[in-house]
């Protein structure tokens, strides 16, 4: 794990701090931290850490896959929910054994800030990032994948879910939306 962190803060800062208890006070089989840097000005990254340690299952090959979870903000945001964010869906990945996959769409769950009408998260590789962060490479292991989660609205879940999500990267690229501001809007019209 060592070599890892060094991977991470390597492309992310140094770790500034971290959370290995729920908001009760329960013990997670895993942290959050927040890092120093974000994939550009302004902006700080967080991330699962030690999720990697239980081999999930992909739904749809059955492979094994080994996974951290990335979430980046502004740095004036804020923690605000972002750990309990990070914490909820790394849980549910391990109680349900299965891996987070390109296109996935978790929730939505209600709104997830304040002011933001954001409420279910994307999975996708970490595009903001340099192309060597997607993967950790562990000699004679699975290589730790990282699965960047961004916002998303309650319609633009739906449209994933109707239209996939290779329609949805595609207005990705063509409207090219801030997805580290929380209080943007609807890309679906």
């Amino acid at each position: 794990m060592h070599n890892y962190i060094e991977f991470l803060e390597g492309h992310l800062g140094e770790i500034q701090y971290g959370w290995d208890k729920d908001s009760e006070g329960n013990i997670l089989p895993f942290q959050i931290v927040k890092y120093k840097k974000g994939p550009f000005s302004g902006t700080v990254t967080y991330s699962t850490l030690g999720l990697s340690k239980q081999n999930l299952v992909s739904p749809i090959s059955k492979k094994e896959i080994r996974q951290e979870l990335i979430f980046v903000s502004y740095a004036n945001f804020g923690d605000k929910n972002i750990p309990g964010i990070l914490q909820h869906v790394g849980l549910q990945a391990i109680n349900n054994n299965v891996a987070y996959l390109r296109g996935d769409v978790i929730g939505p769950y209600g709104r997830l800030f304040e002011q933001s009408s954001l409420e279910a998260l994307y999975a996708s590789i970490p595009v903001y990032f340099r192309e060597t962060f997607q993967a950790f490479k562990v000699d004679g292991d699975l290589p730790i994948i990282q699965t960047w989660l961004f916002p998303i609205t309650f319609d633009e879940a739906k449209f994933i879910k109707e239209n996939g999500w290779d329609e949805f990267e595609n207005r990705l690229v063509e409207l090219d939306p801030d997805l580290v501001d929380f209080k943007r809007q609807n890309i679906i019209r």
